[in-house]
């Protein structure tokens, strides 16, 4: 089975591991799936206890491979945070080669120059280099400019990077559980991969993951990467929330949320009592299915709000016609998307994964948009350069190697 690729997605309340292929028609073939919820390896996407971090990497990845019989040594590995930080820039080169014709090495050197026209700080990394359009003399929004004649390129880019120190203590929990890694993702740009249609991408969409320590934005325009950010409030402020209105153990209130809990007031049944035990002792109080949903509604609104506020820095709201997709696993309580689009004011949908065969009943949920999307880039980027240390061996080989596929005659 030397085609199979892996999902590894590290998050705040999770980890989880996904054994995939993709077929010829696009679809992810899933072979097998394993995961293992904890609490204190990570913290608002950051790892804080790598010890922690790396048994709960074993343990999902043990428990995809029974699912399979197989044997993981290398992964495509998930990365989010506050540390993440993004920007867009553009670079133009003089076109000086036989007629004028574009060739590979010129796009490159269009890339280069808008890496080289932003400053990006000695404490980050870069992590991607994604291209937005392309600009030959005048004409603009050109995906592909490889082969036409002109006399001036631009290329207009996404650059994206992180912390190195966080990518290096994710790199380490990997490592010391025996794991090569191919490739650190962006984790919302994997879920897009996965959650997202081509035609949304193409009309303009915001995709929203709303994970355990970290919600995280990414805007697509004309098929392209426009915005991406974070926000340090998630699904587990949520259930922070619960256990402390509620006096309650924060698993009994992890397990509310889950099974009880309702994201809009007016969904919620003011007719359902729910029993909560109160943390330290033997006491329980009865609490109704709307008081619940109070504490939820105050924390999703904020969520929304927030992530509202940087959406719109970037770009307005009515220029997005496919609206938002909300994936991630608080993205499946009761009423979240009714809440959303009372905030945002356009459409808005979750975002189940798509193109999914095999085991689909297992992972075909929101909370896996991101192990699943790391699938497919692995799939659209197999096999790329040799690492040294698990890093990209130089990032311009990488942007090489994307543009040579993104480029295909």
């Amino acid at each position: 089975m030397d085609d199979i690729i892996v999902g590894l997605d590290i998050g705040t309340t999770k980890v989880c591991a996904v054994i995939g292929e993709l077929k010829e028609d696009r679809t992810i073939n899933v072979l097998g799936a394993g995961s293992c919820s904890y609490t204190d390896g990570v913290k608002k996407g950051a790892i804080v206890d790598i010890k922690k971090t790396t048994e709960a990497i074993v343990y999902a990845i043990e428990e995809a491979e029974k699912s399979v019989d197989v044997s993981i040594d290398s992964v495509y590995v998930g990365i989010a945070g506050a540390h993440i930080n993004s920007m867009n820039s553009k670079g133009a080169i003089a076109i000086k080669g036989a007629n004028n014709e574009i060739t590979s090495e010129d796009v490159d050197r269009a890339v280069d120059n808008a890496k080289t026209a932003v400053q990006i700080s000695a404490t980050h990394e870069i992590i991607h280099i994604l291209p937005r359009e392309f600009v030959v003399d005048e004409q603009n929004e050109i995906s592909n400019p490889k082969g036409m004649v002109g006399s001036r390129l631009e290329a207009h880019v996404h650059i994206i990077t992180g912390a190195v120190t966080a990518i290096k203590n994710l790199m380490k929990s990997c490592e010391m559980a025996k794991l090569n890694v191919e490739e650190v993702v962006l984790q919302q740009y994997a879920s897009s991969l996965s959650a997202l249609t081509e035609d949304e991408r193409r009309l303009g969409v915001v995709l929203l993951d709303i994970g355990g320590g970290t919600t995280d934005i990414i805007v697509y325009k004309n098929g392209h990467v426009e915005y991406s950010s974070s926000i340090d409030i998630a699904g587990s402020s949520i259930t922070n929330d619960i256990a402390f209105v509620l006096k309650t153990s924060t698993d009994k209130a992890e397990e509310l949320k889950v099974n009880e809990g309702v994201a809009q007031i007016d969904l919620a049944d003011e007719q359902v009592s729910i029993d909560v035990p109160v943390a330290g002792g033997e006491k329980t109080k009865t609490i109704t299915q709307t008081y619940l949903a109070e504490i939820i509604e105050s924390r999703m609104e904020e969520i929304f709000v927030k992530a509202k506020a940087k959406i719109e820095e970037a770009v307005p709201l009515n220029s997005l016609p496919a609206g938002i997709v909300l994936t991630g696993g608080s993205s499946l309580l009761k009423g979240c998307t009714e809440l959303a689009e009372g905030i945002f004011g356009i459409p808005v949908r979750t975002g189940n994964p798509i193109q999914i065969s095999g085991i689909k009943e297992k992972v075909c949920k929101p909370q896996y948009s991101t192990a699943l999307g790391l699938i497919r880039y692995g799939a659209l980027n197999y096999r790329e350069p040799t690492r040294e240390s698990g890093f990209v061996s130089g990032i311009f080989e990488k942007i090489k190697n994307f543009f040579a596929k993104f480029f295909t005659d």
